[in-house]
């Protein structure tokens, strides 16, 4: 496919910002992926506003390839995550974050929370998923041995920047009266 067939397309998909797009893809490869991209995520929900987003919200959305995306998708739908758009909007850096990372984290998190539980944090925020996996397994010790494994959610939903600071950043008599 060729940009001029990838513009076609877009105009006939009713992209307001087709120019936009244009401008993210020059690779020939990039452009057919793209397509094919743009229709799986319209198949599974999305609209074209939503879409739009996540091009300009997530560059590496470009160079993920389409089987990485569907296998992405498809972990998240399994755990729960139906609302696709809804996902997109909040975290559009998931549709390019690998389904092993997010299923290692997943585990991960259900070892603290439960299942039900961790399921309604995703849907208010599903930003943890994307994660280093290593790295979150010893953030989330650091947490647990600092004794705020019952903390761990509303630490995620509320502070998530306690997951990015360096351990000794963290303010710990914060996180334990919140």
């Amino acid at each position: 496919m060729k940009k001029e067939e990838l513009k076609k397309f877009l105009i006939e998909e009713k992209f307001d910002s087709y120019e936009d797009i244009l401008q993210y893809v020059d690779d020939e490869k990039d452009i057919e992926s793209l397509a094919d991209k743009i229709k799986f995520l319209k198949k599974n929900g999305l609209e074209n506003e939503d879409i739009e987003f996540v091009i300009s919200e997530n560059p590496l959305f470009l160079t993920t390839n389409i089987e990485n995306l569907k296998r992405s998708v498809n972990f998240l739908i399994s755990i729960g995550l139906k609302n696709l758009s809804q996902v997109a909007l909040m975290n559009p850096e998931l549709l390019s974050v690998s389904d092993k990372t997010m299923s290692e984290n997943y585990r991960l998190l259900k070892l603290l929370l439960q299942e039900k539980e961790l399921l309604n944090m995703l849907k208010i925020d599903a930003e943890i998923l994307s994660f280093n996996t290593d790295y979150l397994a010893r953030r989330l010790e650091f947490f647990v041995k600092n004794n705020l494994k019952d903390k761990i959610k509303d630490i995620i939903l509320n502070y998530i920047e306690a997951f990015e600071d360096d351990e000794d950043e963290i303010d710990l008599e914060m996180l334990k009266n919140i």
